[in-house]
């Protein structure tokens, strides 16, 4: 409020940014973006609290798996670090690190490393205990999906030693104990079981879970019914649900990872099962029941809830099916009754878009929607400014203009209308895997693809093939 009232824009920047990590640190990423997007607005372009602010929220972006998006950002701010020479301060060591773990997330472990081996570089002068454990803890989860089961356990084992020592992140110790025990299985090592039991009681204390490390649980789950121990198979069941509960209020969403033999059904039913078969032998098991009613009604709403969200995709699907592409996607700017708000002020500094300029530059974006070099997966505001002759801030302004949309936007507009024809169209096309598509579309993986679709239209691509399949048979 101060801020505002003697208009002191840097500032202001910094107060929407520590509201921005004070949202982020408790988990409510929604908050925290819109923080981090006002500080944006009010923040110079070439300071470093407006690149520290696009790093931000590479890290949200990070939290919600958009692993190309994240990547974009931390590219950006690197470039800007060594572009200032700030290359040896400890922002860009932590830009290193994330980095090396997007790669990672992505199964691109050459380049990950590439990112370590820089960062463990960089960290020598900065001498930064947490970093060296953040950074070898990445180090370690390569290994493991290298298959350096071994040197995998020994490099983690350090980490979670570093970490216990200095009561650093408790979220990094659950990883880095987490994929101990995945290594040790690999070893046919029973002492996973106390690697995943330590993940287990992080999560209890915590109340935080990822999807990641919510795949301790079926492993327990299996375990204990191949030994016949039911009461703690019933243990794990309960935990299972409760994380997934967890990650349902954190993501507003239930986990699209929930594994199919303990979905929902299959574990009320098998739960009930094991409470009706153990009430017999052990009396202590009977308070179980009052939270299993509890738990029923709950994951009966999600149930319900999951099941609606089902409906609405084939329904959309079916609509996606009966219209062409161009009515559902809008490429063009909509028309829009609602009144544009307009600061005064920022409008006087604002330089306007020439006619002519907009009208010239509509018609290179009308033959670039015409072509296919929207399918190029390298294809972004860069690239395509140059190809147009023109720079990148105007390209960005003028898309806005002309489409109503930002740039991002736009090109996933343009993919998805073009896939969706091709489907409608290609039947051979129809019968390849969502990632196949996802690379015939322009995209990197099959993630981004489907978020992308199911963004635009409504419904997700497995829901319009089987559409498209089911329509192709009654005819």
């Amino acid at each position: 409020m101060a801020a505002k009232k003697i208009n002191n824009l840097p500032y202001l920047s910094k107060s929407y940014t520590y509201k921005g990590n004070y949202y982020y640190l408790n988990g409510d990423y929604s908050k925290s973006l819109d923080n981090y997007l006002e500080a944006r607005k009010v923040s110079d372009k070439n300071s470093k609290n407006y690149n520290l602010i696009n790093f931000n929220i590479g890290l949200l972006k990070l939290e919600l798996e958009n692993y190309d998006e994240a990547l974009n950002l931390f590219l950006n701010y690197k470039d800007f670090l060594e572009k200032n020479n700030l290359s040896g301060n400890s922002n860009y060591v932590r830009c290193l690190y994330a980095l090396a773990y997007t790669y990672s997330k992505r199964k691109e472990i050459a380049t990950s490393n590439q990112y370590l081996k820089l960062g463990f570089q960089k960290n020598e002068t900065n001498k930064n205990e947490k970093m060296y454990s953040n950074l070898l803890l990445i180090s370690g989860i390569n290994e493991f999906f290298g298959g350096k089961y071994t040197k995998s356990l020994s490099t983690l084992s350090k980490v979670s030693d570093i970490i216990r020592r200095n009561s650093f992140d408790s979220q990094n110790l659950a990883l880095s104990e987490y994929y101990s025990g995945k290594s040790l299985i690999k070893l046919n090592n029973d002492s996973f079981l106390k690697k995943f039991e330590t993940v287990d009681s992080i999560i209890i204390k915590t109340k935080d879970a990822t999807s990641e490390l919510r795949d301790v649980y079926p492993i327990l789950i299996d375990h204990y019914k191949n030994h016949h121990n039911k009461d703690k198979q019933l243990y794990y069941i309960e935990r299972l649900l409760a994380v997934d509960s967890i990650l349902y209020k954190k993501n507003n969403t239930l986990s699209h990872e929930i594994n199919k033999k303990y979905d929902t059904p299959l574990l009320l039913k098998e739960k009930e099962r094991l409470i009706e078969d153990l009430s017999s032998k052990n009396n202590k098991l009977f308070w179980l029941l009052g939270i299993g009613g509890i738990l029923l009604i709950v994951l009966s709403f999600l149930y319900t809830k999951n099941r609606n969200k089902v409906r609405l995709y084939k329904k959309k699907a079916d609509l996606l099916l009966t219209e062409s592409a161009s009515q559902v996607i809008s490429i063009e700017k909509p028309d829009l009754d609602i009144p544009e708000i307009i600061d005064s002020e920022k409008e006087k500094t604002k330089p306007k878009l020439s006619d002519e300029k907009l009208k010239q530059l509509s018609l290179k974006l009308q033959e670039f929607e015409e072509g296919s070099s929207f399918l190029n997966k390298n294809m972004n505001l860069d690239l395509l400014s140059k190809e147009l002759n023109t720079n990148r801030a105007y390209l960005s302004r003028s898309v806005n203009e002309l489409k109503g949309k930002n740039f991002s936007q736009y090109l996933n507009e343009l993919r998805i209308s073009y896939i969706v024809e091709e489907l409608r169209t290609n039947t051979q096309l129809q019968k390849y895997t969502i990632s196949s598509i996802a690379d015939h579309a322009g995209y990197n993986n099959s993630e981004s693809f489907t978020n992308a679709f199911r963004k635009i239209t409504g419904t997700l691509p497995s829901y319009f093939i089987k559409a498209l399949d089911k329509n192709e048979i009654n005819n």
